[in-house]
């Protein structure tokens, strides 16, 4: 990736096109006379790309959907294990009874899977195991084996299978978004560079307004702006406000290359 997103994170971008956003609308007819290129259109192609890159922001909120998809498969993972043992347990009293050794029911090498964390395998294993627990359901059921306990695994098996497709989905997801990422925030950090650069050139006589076109300014402003953008809509909080160096003030004009 070419671009440099100087210090913003990705998620504050949209934020800062906000804000850069205001003074140029501010500032329009200073733009316009500079060039009319800086026309309504151009206007709304950075506010449409600000709006868009807010939607396309999803890695950090998927990062946490998958962290609480892996909690919820490994809690499940941990909750099968003794249920298996029992049914372990039952196999080895109805040994003599059964039409397959009770070491060989799957239940060892199920736990096996489990342990490794191979969703794939578990399920076979489990398949196996629950088809062995139904063709020697009478042998079971004598040595004290409940339905209820076969239904429990079955649902179990089921859930631990969709969470890890889940799991699998949102992982393809957050990389595809990673990668759509990259090209939209360079097409945004483009246009805001635009803007920094240009109106710092056309400002320079006033001061004030020219430092709202500063990159660090603009920085120090949106680490200290509510959670939410100048169009209400929601972004992820910004960290606390640091406030910038007067050399990071002189290095402002070459950003420095930051991958999010």
């Amino acid at each position: 990736m070419s671009t440099s997103y100087f210090k913003f994170r990705q998620e504050e971008l949209p934020v800062v096109g906000d804000i850069l956003l205001q003074s140029f609308k501010r500032d329009r007819k200073q733009f316009k006379g500079f060039s009319e290129d800086y026309n309504d259109e151009y206007a709304k192609s950075v506010k449409a790309q600000i709006e868009k890159v807010q939607d396309l922001i999803l890695a950090p909120r998927l990062t946490a959907e998958i962290s609480k998809i892996t909690e919820d498969l490994y809690a499940n993972m941990e909750e099968i294990m003794p249920k298996l043992d029992l049914v372990g347990a039952y196999a080895q009293r109805a040994n003599k009874s059964l039409r397959v050794r009770s070491s060989d029911f799957g239940v060892k090498e199920c736990k096996k899977e489990l342990r490794k964390k191979n969703v794939e395998g578990f399920s076979i294993k489990a398949t196996m195991v629950l088809q062995n627990v139904e063709n020697n359901y009478e042998a079971l059921e004598a040595k004290g084996y409940k339905k209820e306990l076969g239904t429990a695994i079955e649902k179990l098996a089921k859930k631990i299978y969709d969470l890890n497709l889940k799991q699998e989905n949102k992982t393809s997801e957050r990389k595809q978004l990673v990668v759509e990422n990259h090209v939209e925030l360079d097409k945004l950090w483009n246009m805001l560079t635009d803007i920094s650069k240009l109106g710092k050139l056309l400002m320079r006589k006033d001061k004030a307004k020219a430092e709202d076109y500063m990159l660090t300014n603009v920085l120090t402003k949106v680490r200290k702006v509510p959670t939410k953008s100048v169009n209400q809509k929601k972004v992820t909080p910004p960290v606390a406000a640091q406030t910038p160096t007067a050399e990071a003030k002189k290095k402002e004009e070459e950003p420095q290359v930051e991958k999010a």
